[in-house]
């Protein structure tokens, strides 16, 4: 009964959380012209989601669904049957996600197996939904964040080929899940008793990201480039801080103070983490924090591992 209590509990949570996201948020892109082909670059080259918004715009039931749902609840922007798809797939991946990571919680060697998941929603939440700044919502966001998070479980826990089946898939969805890729090269090169396996998902990996930027230039030829881009000076100012620093919801200094808590592997996983984010503030508008959402896993299960290790030592 405490069990199934406390699956209903982060079920629900992870459901709140997903609909607050779309509901506080605005989506910045047309879902129209994304699914018609017409959405400007980068965003109309992740490719995974076009075809599921081409299919939840011309469903009658999700239309139908719609209406009715706009009747009892209303939001800054209308409620189509594109976005209602959207939403349904995020508190699906999202959910998925909490549930795969019950099963890597013990493989972690974490006590509470709940615990990864509480933390992981801790971060979505404050990271994403909770924002001042740039309240943006995107329809690859969340397939993104579950993909990449499930791959991150499989990285932690060894297991290079199940890593691959879903960074093969991740690859299509947002770009960034090369880094994932460059994590693995830092850290499982000769450090791993499957070592030559890593190498190899790594290789297939990175080929299947290059299938994947050619067939984007291939479909998509013509569409412009639009960047929401901020000067860094501006992003450095003290108002923005509060947004800024709520990427993986306020743990990255926390996580990275307690490191020794961590085994050597995963010290290094944090290291060539931390070294992945970085880049991303030279293409990322600072203070729209969904764009370091891809690395809530792994904050989640590193923390839920030092507070773990100070429980046990207190």
């Amino acid at each position: 009964m405490r069990r199934a209590t406390t699956l209903f509990l982060l079920l629900l949570a992870t459901t709140h959380c997903v609909l607050s996201i779309f509901f506080v948020n605005t989506s910045y892109l047309s879902l129209a012209s994304y699914a018609a082909g017409n959405a400007p670059l980068p965003f109309q080259r992740r490719l995974l989601l076009v075809p599921f918004v081409r299919w939840a715009q011309s469903s009658s039931f999700l239309a139908h669904a719609a209406a009715r749902f706009t009747l009892h609840l209303t939001q800054y922007e209308p409620l189509t049957a594109a976005k209602l798809g959207c939403i349904l797939l995020g508190i699906v991946a999202v959910n998925a996600l909490g549930l795969f990571s019950l099963g890597y919680a013990r493989k972690l060697g974490l006590r509470y197996d709940w615990l990864l998941w509480a933390l992981l929603l801790v971060i979505l939440y404050a990271s994403y939904a909770a924002r001042f700044e740039q309240a943006l919502w995107y329809p690859y966001d969340l397939p993104h964040f579950a993909l990449f998070g499930a791959a991150t479980l499989c990285l932690l826990a060894d297991e290079p080929w199940l890593f691959l089946a879903f960074l093969a898939i991740d690859v299509f969805t947002r770009e960034t899940s090369i880094f994932l890729v460059i994590v693995v090269l830092a850290v499982q090169w000769r450090s791993s008793r499957r070592s030559h396996a890593w190498l190899a998902s790594a290789g297939i990996a990175t080929l299947l990201w290059l299938a994947s930027r050619t067939l984007g230039v291939v479909l998509y030829p013509h569409n412009l480039p639009k960047l929401n881009a901020v000067p860094w000076y501006r992003m450095a100012a003290p108002w923005h801080w509060p947004q800024l620093f709520s990427i993986v919801g306020f743990l990255w200094i926390p996580v990275f103070l307690a490191r020794r808590s961590l085994t050597p592997t995963q010290q290094r996983t944090l290291y060539a983490a931390t070294g992945c984010m970085a880049v991303t503030f030279f293409f990322a508008t600072w203070n729209e924090t969904r764009v370091w959402l891809e690395w809530s896993t792994l904050f989640a299960a590193l923390a839920a591992i030092e507070l773990q290790t100070a429980f046990a030592a207190s």
